[in-house]
This record gives structure tokens, C-alpha cells and sequence, in this order.
């Protein structure tokens, strides 16, 4: 086998190559030929990520082809030029290339595949359009030489470096060309270098799903040839920062940073992406030491393309961290000035904020740069663009500021449209915070139709669509070992085994997280309710919405036909109340003496104000709080606490609620294990419905039992998953049925009680005028549940049963929930526990 025919082999059969390779050295003296088989080996320890060993056969390699033809020395000098590269040494790199370069002879077959190594270097350094002009010459170069791989391989490479100058048409088209000619020369595996650049190209688009479920394929592929991840790391990360799903981003860069120790480049760019992940999880104190360190690493291996982007993360984490600095932000602005990347968008953004406060003029030059991105790119970029453009028209006191937000807020459903996962499409809000906030603040300025209307485009709205489960049968049997480990992690005692139990259910539950933002969404309504039809479905009902506008607390109160705007009061001493009157709650089911009456005043100051004056008495009330109140004991309050009283997320998901209908007549009653009261109101209630109780009341049966019922009713335990709100679960026979399983079902059932502990708790999502949840509740609105009775705290078991026969005797004189529940408070107001129990439960939605 000739030198040229054992490089060809590398990257088709490594390890035959690495055979004769290591065979070749022990048994020729040929000096040439033993070239050919160190540049082998020291290929295949840099893709392994030896580097330090293959700079040392690469080394050896330019020794020995000393003398020979130019171009085998050309080549070798190259290769080690990559080698050089990837161990940090850029300086040394580019003396390598650029002399393999002028020592390649002009016309001949190795000076292409020196300028393609020479662009690799480049594009890694950031000299994008140096990298691109070396590409293109070596393609044409490798083209009329009929040398398909080679051609395939630069094609890839210029596609990769269009990709990160924006040109995706181009970068997608070379793509194409690459894969026809891998594939018709049989290189598998750098097919699979290609699939991985098509992969980034749907991020790169918008399409977070598929890129996702493209890099899970190609992540099992990169295994079964033993290749190293760090690039797929990197890129997989990227891709669920963007999705807002930042501790996964942090395990999988955590898992590739073994392949990062003897690669100084891959560590630089991996504590870059771990910064903006630590950023992500609310952590900018790592964040800072994570983008400080990539930072040194940068300016060592003279990246300075890179070391920009250290020093952006490093901004928004001073930022964050309250020591933001108007001199840095401007001079990452310039530095960004030409760019072609999100990057860009956002480091103007920043200045023009930073400077916002003391220099409006200052400010503004930086916003409208950043605006003129909002007709290109991502809709998450688009919708960055949006919000600089409404900040610099606030800043210069125009109008339109409420045009340009809901433009910011379209491009944001779009993004959400695109996403089939209930968590994905709640952290939307993440983004959208900022638009919202700067919404409902021009807002109030309109009046209360036009505050209810821009709060509610900020709110809720994952709830908007039913999302579908996946349908892919591995996902099944994770769920089905989720069950079986949360059944053992309850019976076993062994802290050691508990806690690996809890590790092995963690992955897995990750694992579904994963498939889940791995699938697509199919779309989802954006508008919100108009005024005259919300006020046609409100009828007899009286509708408080509650606004955070700049951590203040408005209402907007509804009643025959009539806005009216109310200034309650500080948001914070509302959350104050709320704590309070939680904590007396909790006190007063434990049988503890405690005089609820001051609690509930003080809560009815905090929450309502002046609204109560507005409230007819003996009308039903509907209250759509920010998210952050939604779990406060609204029964309790003196002017609530004998009226029907509806929660919801916003006032367009509770319109949504009370257009749903059932035919259905069919009730179901479920008692799970382990109840201290077994479940005792079942029986009594049961009667003729069909009727589920102990090892009987599995998932499965459940989930079945639940698909169309008119009316369900689950006694079981409940979990609520703070730090992890897709995994909180009634406890069935069998282990958790989840808020996932929710989503499973192809039509949910309409009422639904659920007297579990905490079924009513929702996490939310966002901050400021922007906030969604995720909770078991909320997920049976999203799947089209009318209405849900769900406890906002622990419960008292004894007392929920009274409770909750006191609810049913309400619904069948032919109540709504929110009426049997009013009912069922005011049968329990002369039993304290049974009292407290009976205000913190809540009805849901609008049945």
C-alpha cells in the first residue's frame, strides 16, 4: 500500500490504518514512507484527541519528508499545522500552513488540501473571509482534479464557515454537493460531518426541534465509530441554551470536557459555552469565572473572533451581577460593528441600554444598529432586534412603542410554534420577558382594555395549543422505568441506594426532556381574547386581572361592560401577604390555633385594594393574576371567601376554558395507595361511575379511564417537582402519573378534582410583564380541560374528605366547580382545620 493510499484509509477504517501504520515504522528505514505512516498515527491521536503525542509524530513526519519532493513536506507541514492548531499554538500553526503553502508547488495536487487546512485554522480563529478565500480556491483546485473526498471536504468546510458569516443558502448548497460526493465515495464518517453542518443550519433557522433530534441521531452515530463529541457537545449545547433548557446544556458540555484536557482550543470554546449555560441557570458568578478563563485561553491561542465572544458572556454576567460597565459595553459594540452574527444585535442591545440612563443620544445610535436586524434571521434574533428598536423609540420619546413589541411578541410565537414540548414552550417567556414588561408599561397608558390585551400577550401563552406527546417507543419505556424507580425510591430506606436511585431516575427523566424538545410543534394560536367577546363570556362573572407593570400591582376590573384601571399597590408586599397567609394556612390544617381573620384582611389589602368596593356581592369573580400569585389562597380573602371565585393565567386561557365543551356524561373515580384516609370519599361518592381504587389505580388504567370523561376525581398523593415541574405526579399504584402523561391524552377530561397535596402549585416561568407555567393543572388547561379543583398547599387528609364531599353535593345540584367549591368554604367556616383545608383549594379554568 502506497503513502497516499494509507492516508486515504485514516478516516475510512482508523484502525486498519493505525495497523500498518504502526507496522510501517517497525519495519521499513524508507525515510519517505515512514513519513507517510507518522502523519497516519499522528491524524488519527489528534482526532482522538491525543495531541501532544501527535504533534510528536507529526513532527517526526516533517523530519523525515526533509528534502523530499516539496509537496510531501508541504503536506506533512500542514497536517501539523492543524495539529498545532487544535493544542493552542496559533501563531506556530499559521507559520506551519503559510510556509506549507508557499512551499506547495502552484499547480500541483497537495497545494488545495493546504489551503483547505489553512482555511480550517483560519475559520477557528475567526478570519472568516481569509478562510473562505483559501476555499475557494481549493475547491475548483480539487474539482478539475476529479478528486471527489477531497473536494467533498472542502465543500463541508466552506459550508461551515458560511454558516458562521450567515450565509446559509450558500452554506446548505454546498452541503448538498458535499454528501452526493461522500456518499458515492463510501466515506461514511465524514458524511456524518456534513449531517452534523445540516444540523446547525435548522438551528440556525429556527428550528430548534429538529436540530436537536438531528444531533441525538448523529451523537449515537459519532459513538458507534468511537469518534469524539466535542464538537457535537458544543453545538448540542448551543442549541438547548436556546431553548431554555440550560442545565441540560451544562451536562452535555460536562460530558465532552474529558475530551477537552489535551485540546486548548476545544477547552476555550467549551468554558465559553459553559459560561452562557451557568448565565442560563441563573448562576453569573460561575458564569463570570467560566468566561474569564475561556478569555485567557482566547488571547494565548490569538483568537481574538473568540475572545469577543468571552467578553460578551463576561458582560452580561457583570450585568446580572449589578456591576455592569457603560465602557466595556460600548467598546464590545464596536468590536461586534461588522459582524454577521446574533452576536452583533445583542452587544448593541446592551450598550444601548447600558447607556439608556445617562446618555439618551448615546443610546440610541446603539439601538437602532441593533434594530436593523429585526427583518432577518431567527425569530428569536428577530425578536431581540424588535425589542431594541421599541427601547431606543421609548428612549427617544416616540410613539409606536407598543407596535414594535408586538412585532417582538409575533416573532417569539413563531419561535413557539415551532416547538412541540410543553416545557420548551413555556420557556419562551424567558424570552420574552422584556418585551412584555415594556408592553404592559405603555400599556397602562391606554387605558385598562389595551393593559388586559398586552398582559395577556405576555401570559400563558404555552396554553394556547394542546401539545402532543411523543410518539417515539423509547420514551414510553422510560416513563415506565420513571415509575418503577419513584416506586422503589418510596420503599427504600438505604440513603446510598435512595440516592442512586433518584441519579438513575434523573437521567432518565432527562432523557425525556430530551425526546421532548426533539419533537415539533404543530403550530399554535396567538391571538388574544377581544374586548367585546370577553365580555360576552364573562356574563354575570366580574373579571379582576392583575398586572405587574414595573413591580407595581394594577387591576383591571370587568363588570357589565365596564373597564375600570386600579392601582393596588406594590407587587412585593403582595408576596409578603401571600407568604404570611400560606403559613398560617399550613399552621391552622395542623390543628394549630390561629386567627385567620388579620391574615385575610391584610391579604385582601395587598391582592385587591380598592378593587373590593367594585365587587357587586354574590357575583362571580374570575382573578387572572401575574403567574407569581396565582397559587395565593384567593378563597381566603373576606370579599372572595362566600362568592364562585375562577383562577386562571390569563384572561384569554380562561375564554379559551369556557368555550370547551363535553358530551360526555361518563365520571370516573380514582383512589390511589397510601392514603391515610383511603381515599374515603370515593365510595360514598362513587355510585354508579366507574371506580378505580388501590392496586387496581394504575397509569395505565388511569390515563385510560381519564380520555373523555365528562368528570374525574383522583384521591392520591401529590408531588410537586420544583426542579422539575414536567415530573410532578399523583402517585398511582404502579409510581407517578406525570404532567407528561397529561399531554398523552388525546382528549383530556373536561371537570377534573384533584384533592392531592400541591396539585395546584405551578412553577413559573419568566419574570416581569412576561411569565408562563408548567404544573399539573396548568398542563389539563393546555390539553383542553375546562376546569380543574386543585390544592395550592398540603392538605389535611381527614379534612379534604369532608371538603371534598361537600364539593360534590354542589355539583350534583348542577354547580360549577367554582361554585361547589364557594359551597363547600362556607360548610367548613365553623371547623378550623376543615375551613383552612377548604380555602386552599382552588378552581381552575372556567367549568
Amino acid at each position: 500500500m502506497s503513502g497516499e493510499e494509507l492516508l486515504s484509509l485514516v478516516p475510512v477504517d482508523p484502525d486498519r490504518a493505525a495497523a500498518i501504520a504502526s507496522e510501517r515504522i517497525g519495519g521499513t528505514t524508507d525515510p519517505v514512507q515512514l513519513s507517510y505512516a507518522h502523519q497516519a498515527l499522528g491524524i488519527l491521536l489528534r482526532d482522538g484527541g491525543d495531541i501532544d503525542l501527535a504533534v510528536t509524530h507529526l513532527r517526526t513526519a516533517r523530519r523525515l519528508s526533509a528534502g523530499a519532493d516539496p509537496d510531501r513536506e508541504a503536506d506533512v507541514r500542514a497536517t501539523l499545522g492543524v495539529a498545532l492548531a487544535l493544542r493552542g499554538r496559533s501563531a506556530a500553526a499559521l507559520r506551519e500552513l503559510d510556509g506549507a503553502a508557499d512551499q506547495a508547488t502552484v499547480d500541483g495536487a497537495v497545494r488545495p488540501k493546504v489551503l483547505m487546512r489553512r482555511a480550517h485554522v483560519l475559520a477557528y480563529l475567526g478570519r472568516h473571509a481569509d478562510a473562505v478565500a483559501d476555499l475557494q480556491e481549493a475547491v475548483p483546485s480539487f474539482h478539475r482534479a476529479g478528486d471527489e473526498v477531497w473536494e467533498a471536504r472542502a465543500l463541508n468546510l466552506r459550508a461551515f464557515v458560511e454558516l458562521l458569516r450567515g450565509g446559509f443558502s450558500r452554506a446548505e448548497r454546498d452541503l448538498r454537493a458535499a454528501d452526493e460526493l461522500f456518499t458515492r465515495q463510501g466515506q461514511r464518517l465524514e458524511r456524518h460531518h456534513v449531517r452534523h453542518n445540516l444540523a446547525l443550519i435548522r438551528f440556525f433557522r429556527g428550528d430548534v426541534p429538529g436540530s436537536l433530534a438531528a444531533f441525538a441521531r448523529l451523537s449515537a452515530d459519532y459513538t458507534a465509530h468511537d469518534q469524539p463529541q466535542v464538537e457535537l457537545a458544543l453545538d448540542r449545547a448551543r442549541v438547548l441554551l436556546t431553548a431554555g433548557l440550560s442545565d441540560e446544556a451544562v451536562a452535555a458540555l460536562e460530558s465532552a470536557a474529558a475530551w477537552t484536557e489535551s485540546r486548548p482550543r476545544s477547552r476555550a470554546e467549551l468554558l465559553v459555552m459553559r459560561a452562557s449555560a451557568r448565565l442560563g441557570q441563573g448562576k453569573p458568578d460561575l458564569a463570570l469565572d467560566d468566561a474569564r478563563a475561556a478569555r485567557a485561553l482566547f488571547v494565548r491561542q490569538e483568537r481574538d473572533w473568540w475572545r469577543i465572544r468571552a467578553d460578551l458572556v463576561a458582560l452580561q454576567a457583570r450585568i446580572e451581577l449589578g456591576r455592569g460597565s457603560r465602557r466595556a459595553a460600548v467598546a464590545l459594540a464596536g468590536s461586534l460593528a461588522d459582524d454577521r452574527t446574533e452576536d452583533r444585535v445583542l452587544a448593541q442591545l446592551l450598550a444601548g441600554r447600558e447607556l439608556a440612563a445617562t446618555d439618551p443620544a448615546g443610546a440610541s445610535t446603539y439601538l437602532s444598529k441593533a434594530a436593523l436586524g429585526r427583518h432577518r434571521g431567527t425569530p428569536l434574533s428577530r425578536s431581540t432586534a424588535w425589542l431594541a428598536h421599541a427601547l431606543d423609540l421609548e428612549v427617544r420619546g416616540r410613539p409606536r412603542v407598543l407596535q414594535a413589541v408586538g412585532h417582538g411578541l409575533d416573532a417569539l410565537a413563531e419561535h413557539r410554534a415551532t416547538l412541540g414540548s410543553p416545557e420548551l414552550r413555556a420557556m419562551t417567556a424567558i424570552h420574552s420577558s422584556d418585551l412584555s414588561t415594556l408592553a404592559v408599561r405603555h400599556a397602562l397608558r391606554r387605558g385598562p382594555r389595551a393593559l388586559v390585551e398586552w398582559a395577556d400577550r405576555g401570559r400563558a401563552a404555552s396554553l394556547s395549543e394542546p401539545v402532543p406527546a411523543p410518539t417515539d417507543p423509547v420514551v414510553d419505556d422510560h416513563l415506565a422505568a420513571i415509575r418503577g424507580l419513584s416506586h422503589r425510591i418510596g420503599e427504600e430506606t438505604d440513603p446510598d441506594v435512595v440516592a442512586a436511585l433518584v441519579r438513575e431516575r434523573s437521567q432518565r427523566e432527562r432523557a425525556v426532556r430530551l425526546a421532548w424538545a426533539a419533537t415539533s410543534g404543530a403550530g399554535g394560536r396567538t391571538a388574544t381574547v377581544g374586548a367585546d367577546e370577553l365580555v360576552e363570556r364573562l356574563d354575570d362573572r366580574v373579571l379582576v386581572e392583575l398586572v405587574n407593570v414595573d413591580e407595581r400591582l394594577y387591576a383591571v376590573v370587568v363588570r357589565d361592560g365596564r373597564w375600570r384601571t386600579i392601582d393596588v399597590g406594590p407587587l412585593a408586599a403582595a408576596q409578603k401577604a401571600v407568604d404570611r397567609a400560606l403559613y398560617g394556612l399550613r399552621s391552622a390544617t395542623r390543628g394549630r390555633p390561629i386567627d385567620l381573620a388579620p391574615l385575610a384582611a391584610r391579604l385582601e389589602s395587598a391582592l385587591l385594594g380598592s378593587v373590593v368596593r367594585l365587587l357587586p356581592p354574590d357575583r362571580p369573580v374570575v382573578v387572572s393574576p401575574p403567574t407569581g400569585l396565582l397559587s395565593a389562597p384567593w378563597g381566603l380573602l373576606p370579599s372572595l371567601h362566600q362568592r364562585p371565585v375562577a383562577i386562571t393565567p390569563s384572561a384569554t386561557a380562561w375564554a379559551r376554558a369556557r368555550a370547551a365543551s363535553s358530551s360526555s356524561s361518563r365520571a370516573v373515580f380514582v383512589a390511589g395507595p397510601g392514603l391515610p384516609s383511603g381515599g374515603g370519599e370515593v365510595a360514598p361518592l362513587a355510585g354508579g361511575a366507574t371506580t378505580v381504587v388501590g392496586e387496581e389505580a394504575t397509569v395505565p388504567r388511569v390515563l385510560s379511564l381519564l380520555d373523555g370523561a365528562g368528570l374525574v376525581h383522583i384521591a392520591a398523593h401529590g408531588s410537586f417537582r420544583s426542579e422539575s415541574p414536567m415530573f410532578s405526579s399523583l402517585t398511582l399504584a404502579d409510581g407517578p402519573l406525570t404532567v407528561g402523561d397529561i399531554h398523552r391524552l388525546a382528549e383530556p377530561p373536561h371537570r377534573i378534582v384533584l384533592p392531592a397535596c400541591r396539585s395546584g402549585v405551578v412553577a413559573a416561568i419568566g419574570s416581569g410583564g412576561g411569565q408562563d407555567v408548567i404544573g399539573f393543572a396548568s398542563a389539563l388547561l393546555t390539553q383542553g380541560t375546562a376546569g380543574v379543583i386543585a390544592s395550592i398547599a398540603d392538605v389535611d387528609d381527614a379534612a379534604t374528605v369532608a371538603v371534598m364531599l361537600d364539593l360534590h353535593a354542589g355539583l350534583a345540584r348542577g354547580e360549577r366547580l367554582d361554585e361547589a367549591l364557594a359551597s363547600a368554604r362556607r360548610a367548613a367556616a365553623d371547623e378550623p382545620v376543615r375551613h383552612a383545608t377548604a380555602v386552599l383549594f382552588a378552581a381552575m379554568g372556567a367549568a
